[in-house]
């Protein structure tokens, strides 16, 4: 039974790499292959799929009619010559700013055949009409970049970006946030354009989940979808030869090197073969991880952002 443990963000160039002593002594044992399939790729081409419609797939478990595109919040500044962006980690969006923001823009769109919605107050929806998919830059790639040539590449969304611009800075959220010293809500960033596909493949029987993507493609393939458990030692077995994901988005965290990584010699007890996936933006490291494993006492460990 293959267990994969996808650990997305450690090799991310914005993010420090902590020293995960445990991970780091379970990668130096294992058989290392560098995917050159960066980002989403990966976790996309495990589900059968080339470029991933992300909102479409968040938004499974509530199929609607048509093409669907994040619209998150943003604060965009003007730095010199060049536009930086800064995500909601940076704005810490409110439920009640998040339902105000979403109205204005609906009010101004609706008469454009668009639909806003606000699942979550850092997560941001648009359904627009079915065949539209414009080419656009994931947000994790434009996080803390000058935004200039990563504008959609339609021009119809570039002057709704515009629009969204100018509703978002004039509102009374953003007047009410500037008072207080933080940053303005004054942008959305479209991304992760497109229609939910017909066809699912089936990589996995179990996803362990907390995110909206990862748990969005269980539900699409048909797989059980659940929460992260607490550790690794409580990943349940399911029948044998089946697969299991663990997507962990807060590895981290100082308490999941023990909580994860430190147990790997108890899992392959369990599992017959563990994969740790290590996506970064130019490429994803797969780190295979069977019972031979255990015996590789003498390769040395070597930091984590040493592998990005």
């Amino acid at each position: 039974m293959p267990l994969d443990l996808l650990v997305p963000d450690l090799l991310s160039p914005d993010t420090a790499s902590p020293r995960l002593r445990s991970l780091e002594k379970w990668l130096a044992r294992a058989d290392i292959e560098r995917d050159a399939a960066g980002g989403l790729a990966w976790l996309g081409r495990a589900f059968g799929l080339g470029d991933i419609p992300v909102a479409a797939i968040e938004r499974s478990a509530d199929p609607a009619p048509g093409a669907w595109m994040r619209a998150d919040p943003v604060h965009l500044r003007i730095q010199g010559d060049a536009v930086h962006l800064y995500d909601s980690s940076a704005l810490q969006v409110t439920p009640a700013e998040a339902h105000e923001l979403i109205g204005a823009l609906q009010s101004h769109f609706a008469s454009d055949g668009l639909e806003f919605t606000a699942p979550s107050p850092d997560r941001w929806y648009v359904r627009m009409p079915a065949g539209e998919a414009p080419r656009t830059t994931p947000l994790a790639e434009a996080k803390g970049r000058n935004v200039f040539g990563l504008l959609p590449a339609d021009r119809r969304w570039r002057s709704a970006m515009t629009e969204a611009q100018m509703i978002l800075s004039g509102h009374d959220v953003n007047a009410r946030r500037e008072s207080e010293g933080k940053l303005a809500i004054n942008s959305t960033w479209f991304w992760g354009a497109g229609a939910l596909p017909v066809a699912a493949a089936k990589p996995y029987s179990v996803v362990y989940a907390d995110d909206a993507l990862a748990r969005g493609l269980g539900t699409w393939s048909g797989a059980r979808v659940t929460l992260v458990p607490r550790s690794i030692k409580d990943v349940e077995l399911e029948r044998a030869g089946d697969a299991i994901l663990v997507a962990l988005h807060e590895a981290s965290r100082l308490d999941a090197d023990e909580r994860w990584f430190a147990a790997l010699g108890t899992a392959l007890d369990r599992f017959d073969r563990v994969r740790i996936v290590l996506p970064s933006p130019s490429h994803t490291v797969v780190a295979t991880l069977t019972g031979s494993a255990r015996w590789r006492w003498l390769r040395a460990s070597k930091p984590l952002a040493s592998y990005a």
